[in-house]
């Protein structure tokens, strides 16, 4: 349609294509093409309910069952199975493989499939009347699946059979040694133990000592501090192996005779949080008190700069230490003024 064809729409009005009003009263007719039939005689496009009545088909009956329709379960008619056992006193065909054990099913299934093609009876099959459940091999035209080897049973006067041992897995590929380790003033063997232990590792597990700490493992944070041959050192970097015939200190050794030592009172007075850190701080303390009598505080965070502690913080080991020092030197004093100061009879004996 041109654009001289297109409706008007300011025209007042129906008008022919687009526009207008819908017209709901109005009827649409259409004309059917010649030749055709209407058999019920009413009007062609009639609405169900307006007095139109749908022609009756009748269903066709059923062709009756061919030769073609037994070769092909897909065709029209009623298949016929090559073997009986349907419902119990229905007479209808079973299902292929209905009653059967595995083997069974599939032999039943190609004995089917030979029938049908050389167009044979059912009642011509070798074995028709013995029951599926009954069927030897040649019957069913297929011999069965292998059977599962079962062990044949045992006589009580039967030799037994020796059953080899299952093969065990080796503890370890590394090497392992044996070494004896001086710890705390003790000798402490270690047996089968790997050959790249660490020294913490061995003190931990193999011995209970867990006084010392892993916290880093890399040498870093200073927890597992511990002394060999009076040098401290981070137990975790430490092959155990090697340190076998060294003297080994750890926080355990601190302690006198049960008491805990000086540092240990000072430390535990403070005001900590975890406390995992404690155990080196005080082998580091102790090794610098040993080599310096009095210290300085800067001397101190010197020798504190490989503890690392991430909660409570180093001002209340600072004071521990300063404590530890003027303790130890106000006992030095009160030593040295009784060694100075004769005893009584002392003083009578020497007197002229």
């Amino acid at each position: 349609m041109s654009n001289d064809q297109q409706p008007d729409p300011t025209a007042p009005g129906p008008q022919g294509g687009w526009g207008g009003e819908y017209d709901a009263e109005a009827t649409a007719f259409i004309e059917l093409p010649g030749g055709y039939r209407d058999g019920t005689g009413a009007q062609p496009l009639a609405a169900p309910g307006h007095g139109y009545e749908p022609p009756v088909i009748d269903e066709p009956t059923a062709p009756p069952a061919t030769a073609a329709a037994t070769m092909d379960p897909g065709a029209t008619g009623q298949w016929t199975m090559p073997f009986a056992g349907g419902a119990a006193g229905d007479g209808a065909p079973a299902a292929p493989g209905h009653g059967l054990r595995p083997g069974q099913a599939a032999a039943a299934m190609g004995q089917g499939a030979a029938l049908a093609q050389n167009r044979r009876p059912a009642a011509e099959l070798p074995g028709h009347d013995v029951p599926p459940e009954v069927w030897t091999p040649e019957q069913a035209g297929e011999p069965y699946p292998p059977a599962p080897v079962l062990d044949p049973p045992r006589h009580a006067d039967a030799d037994p059979v020796a059953v080899p041992p299952a093969p065990t897995a080796s503890h370890s590929d590394h090497p392992e040694v044996s070494y004896v380790l001086r710890v705390n003033g003790a000798d402490r063997p270690v047996t089968g133990a790997w050959i790249g232990e660490s020294l913490l590792y061995v003190l931990r597990e193999r011995l209970g000592l867990a006084g010392a700490k892993d916290g880093c493992a890399q040498g870093e944070c200073g927890a597992c501090s511990v002394q060999v041959d009076g040098r401290l050192v981070a137990a975790c970097l430490v092959p155990a192996a090697t340190a076998a015939g060294s003297e080994i200190r750890t926080v355990e050794g601190l302690s006198q005779d049960g008491a805990a030592s000086d540092v240990q009172r000072a430390l535990a007075a403070t005001a900590v949080q975890c406390g995992f850190c404690l155990p080196g701080m005080a082998m580091t303390v102790h090794d610098l008190l040993e080599g310096n009598h009095a210290p300085t505080e800067l001397e101190t965070r010197q020798a504190l700069s490989g503890n690392l502690c991430r909660c409570t913080g180093y001002r209340g080991v600072l004071d521990a230490v300063r404590t530890v020092v003027d303790e130890r030197a106000a006992a030095h004093e009160a030593a040295a003024e009784r060694q100075a100061t004769p005893l009584p009879h002392q003083r009578s004996a020497g007197a002229p």
